[in-house]
């Protein structure tokens, strides 16, 4: 008859246990706002520990500090310097990145629009004469962007290699007025080689003086 009694004082003495934890309240953690310090509050500290190690090691303080005390202090100084490092590092890696980012950028733009040049240069013999009734017009009224339907229409397999793109954004889509344009590189060498793409009004109807847009596919 023993074991109930010793069960039930077990029992009661888990629950007050039980209380006393519901009851304790985290520590304040209101010294983690030292981490928030700027890097000229680092260094402040931790020329100061050092200074002061150094000052109580030769002697030069009025009395000399507790083992305990210079360790809390080396400690401090330590953490402040490491985290002025960290700081300092974070803050020239920024300033590298701001300083060096957009060059590097412009750098790359202008390597990968001289290799979309040199690859349409290149592509120039292979250009169907749709293809060159296409460029003609757009140089002979110094057009480099036009209307087309979602797929281009004739202009589908330049559209495809990259050398006609779509513009526009986010604006409402026109199925059959959608955005497309020259890119840079192409629209370059076009300039260039204008003379290879001397303009006619071939794709004009019979019977008629006014031309119509040669990259669009006729509606049925």
């Amino acid at each position: 008859m023993v074991k109930p009694v010793e069960s039930t004082a077990r029992r009661d003495r888990i629950r007050r246990a039980v209380r006393h934890l519901g009851g304790m309240t985290l520590p304040d953690a209101k010294w983690l706002d030292f981490l928030k310090a700027g890097i000229p509050t680092f260094i402040g500290l931790a020329a100061f520990s050092a200074a002061t190690l150094y000052l109580n090691r030769i002697g030069e303080l009025p009395m000399e500090l507790p083992a305990v005390a210079a360790l809390i202090i080396a400690v401090v100084g330590l953490l402040s310097g490491s985290l002025a490092v960290g700081l300092l590092l974070g803050a020239g890696y920024r300033a590298a990145a701001w300083f060096v980012k957009p060059r590097y950028e412009a750098h790359l733009y202008k390597k990968l629009a001289a290799k979309k040049k040199r690859e349409f240069i290149s592509y120039i013999p292979n250009l169907s004469d749709r293809e060159r009734m296409i460029f003609e017009h757009l140089l002979h009224h110094n057009q480099r962007t036009f209307e087309n339907t979602p797929d281009c229409g004739f202009a589908s397999i330049l559209y495809s290699l990259g050398y006609v793109q779509v513009i526009g954004g986010n604006r409402p889509v026109d199925h059959f007025a959608m955005p497309f344009g020259i890119p840079d590189p192409v629209w370059e060498a076009l300039q260039e080689r204008k003379s290879e793409f001397p303009y006619r009004l071939a794709n004009a109807p019979r019977g008629r003086t006014v031309e119509t847009s040669p990259w669009r596919v006729p509606r049925v």
